[in-house]
């Protein structure tokens, strides 16, 4: 069974390493993971939020620094056969 979880994508790079300290430093964990080329080319970083952690992240970026921030809920990880 899949774990619930949210990806965050946004315009920049210094605006997920900015979002990604504020989650941290809130107690939010969050991983830094390649942005999926399908989901979108702008940054090539986004910030992976699991279980519980997605609606308090939601509520943590409702603030005028992450205006350019988009919340992808619930998100799969695709997982590569190699």
């Amino acid at each position: 069974m899949a774990r619930e979880a949210g990806l965050i994508v946004f315009e920049s790079t210094n605006m997920a390493l900015k979002a990604e300290r504020s989650l941290k430093g809130a107690g939010i964990p969050c991983s830094v993971i390649p942005t999926p080329r399908e989901i979108t080319a702008e940054c090539g970083i986004a910030l992976l939020i699991r279980g519980k952690w997605v609606e308090k992240t939601a509520a943590a970026l409702d603030t005028p620094e992450c205006v350019g921030c988009k919340l992808i809920y619930p998100y799969e990880q695709k997982r590569h056969s190699g």
